[in-house]
């Protein structure tokens, strides 16, 4: 795959368009640019006219824009609620003081989603780009269900903000390639901390392809356990593991997958979401037994298209990025010790960044 800028946006347009004509892909990016062009032009004349007082002359695309959306009524979204600038939070629930769910309404998104992929969200306008995986999507109702556990400043933030009726100011995707599912076999989807959410699609997957599915998940407590009995309509065996013992296996979810080693012999595939240092224990158990072992990857993120380079990791020697490649890799080749190093590149300021927000936070609520 080609890695400079041009190369890439010529690649990706080709793909988008099912296409190998080079030709093809540009004309279509040309018309891309030419609009950008036209917007950044009409942004232009805006600020210089307002800064001038004077009212500015619209140019043509602009006045045709703005004479159809006057002489068109605004059409309701599904439901029967009203357009609005972003995606309306439509429910959400807290299943503890530090993770929430948030299920949104974005019917395009619903219907393209699958299994493993993500999105990027920007919860206001001023807000910080975010990748959030896929926890659950309804195609019928036009929703997608985020899972967020509120441990720096933009996800403590969103915790505050986003309520029901609130909406996100940008919520991007479906992003990534889809899970490989396959069909049949005997499958172990294992979730841990808030990788228990974006398990629930991959075994869901999993059981409506034939597969006997063993799902593992992990939690502290008894009373931070969640979705069990969504997990156990698509699960024919489910280990759940805390850590206090007070449900299940005390121990970790490497407990619950060498419970299901020593039953079960014929196991074809493993896939675990979690916290890096836990996908490489599930790695590490399965690896003695040569099986197959998936991991979806959580690096810093950016732009989400392979162009700034800040989620690359080392698989099996090469460098990949998670954005276009991944977000899964086999586990048995990921390098977990760069990928840990590069996740605390930006602690410093990520924790400046917290104590800025409350602060102000603070003074606000104090004034």
């Amino acid at each position: 795959m080609p890695r400079t800028l041009r190369g890439v946006l010529g690649y990706d347009l080709r793909r988008s368009l099912q296409t190998r004509d080079l030709d093809v892909a540009r004309a279509a990016r040309g018309k891309v640019v030419e609009g950008l062009r036209e917007k950044i032009a009409e942004a232009r004349a805006q600020h210089e006219a307002e800064s001038a007082g004077r009212k500015p002359r619209p140019r043509r695309r602009a006045a045709r824009l703005a004479h159809r959306a006057s002489a068109e009524p605004a059409a309701a979204s599904e439901g029967g609620r009203e357009p609005g600038p972003g995606f309306e939070i439509t429910a959400r629930q807290d299943f503890s003081d530090v993770t929430y769910l948030l299920e949104v309404h974005h019917p395009m998104l619903a219907r393209a989603a699958a299994p493993g992929q993500f999105v990027i969200v920007i919860s206001h306008e001023r807000g910080e780009r975010i990748p959030l995986t896929i926890a659950d999507f309804d195609r019928s109702r036009g929703t997608v269900t985020l899972v967020v556990q509120a441990v720096g400043k933009t996800t403590r933030e969103m915790q505050q903000r986003c309520q029901v009726g609130s909406q996100l100011f940008s919520m991007v995707g479906p992003m990534g390639i889809p899970s490989h599912i396959g069909g049949g076999g005997k499958v172990v989807c294992v979730g841990g901390g808030l990788g228990v959410a974006p398990i629930y699609p991959q075994l869901r997957a999993f059981k409506e392809c034939g597969a006997y599915v063993i799902g593992i998940v992990g939690f502290r407590t008894r009373e931070l356990i969640f979705w069990q009995e969504k997990f156990e309509e698509y699960c024919d065996e489910l280990i759940i593991c805390t850590d206090d013992g007070s449900v299940g296996i005390k121990g970790l979810v490497t407990d619950g997958i060498e419970a299901a080693l020593s039953k079960h012999s014929d196991i074809t595939r493993l896939v675990a979401i979690g916290p890096p240092i836990m996908m490489r224990a599930c790695a590490e158990a399965t690896r003695p037994h040569k099986i197959p072992t998936t991991v979806s990857l959580n690096p810093i993120m950016v732009d989400g298209t392979g162009m700034c380079g800040g989620c690359r990791v080392k698989v099996g020697g090469s460098t990949k990025f998670v954005c276009v490649d991944g977000p899964e890799f086999d586990g048995h080749g990921v390098d977990f010790d760069d990928l840990m190093g590069r996740l605390r590149r930006f602690s410093t300021q990520e924790k400046l960044a917290l104590e800025s927000w409350l602060e102000a936070r603070g003074a606000t609520a104090g004034g």
